[in-house]
Parts: structure tokens; sequence; C-alpha cells
């Protein structure tokens, strides 16, 4: 019997950096990178990777303003391998293409950070 083949990404982690915003001539991109810790494996210490996530989903974009370093959100996509030369020594990289995300919280002010009013 055949096995379908299945490329769905769920993350749940802390924002690195502000999510960025680009221009494109198809329209817009925002890009941004979780933080998600890995297993635990016995009492080992605690290990993260610093994973790249990009969306094109407009529904997506339009909650992106809002989020700040530190915050943790939640995502679904596809991985996806992006090539930025087209030969074969072609730069690329993984990322996850986020077609659904949502902020699950809002990361503390860090004591003596100021408020908006």
């Amino acid at each position: 019997m055949a096995c379908p083949h299945i490329n769905d990404v769920t993350l749940l982690g802390k924002l690195a950096e502000d999510p960025v915003r680009r221009a494109l001539p198809s329209g817009f991109v925002v890009a941004w990178r979780l933080i998600v810790d890995r297993p635990r494996k016995g009492s080992g210490r605690r290990v993260v990777d610093a994973l790249a996530c990009a969306t094109y989903e407009p529904s997506v974009i339009d909650q992106t303003p809002t989020w700040r370093t530190g915050d943790l959100i939640e995502v679904h996509g596809s991985l996806r391998r992006r090539f930025w030369r087209p030969d074969d020594l072609g730069i690329g990289r993984y990322e996850v293409e986020v077609y659904e995300a949502a902020l699950i919280a809002v990361a503390p002010i860090p004591a003596g950070g100021n408020q908006a009013p």
C-alpha cells in the first residue's frame, strides 16, 4: 500500500526578533525566527533551535505588526527549501512557509522597561 507524502509543520515558540515585512513584485512577505525548545534527554541542559518562518498569507501578514520579540507564537505550515542562486553551488536554506498563525502569549515587559501610555 502506498503511503502519502506529508509536509505539515506545527511549531510553538518564542519570537527571536520582531517580524520583518518586505515588498515583492507579487505582494508582501513577512519573515521571522521562532526559538523552539528541543525535547530534553534525561536531565540534560536546555537545547533550542531558531527556525526561520515566512508567510505570504494576507490573514497572517495582518497579525504580525503586533508581534514583538519574546511573544509566544503558534504556527502551522510546510517546510520549504529556498535557493538564491540557480547553479549547483546555489545558496539555500530551509524555512517554514506559514499558512496559519496565532499569538498565544505576549512577552512580559522587562523590569525597568518602558510601557506606552
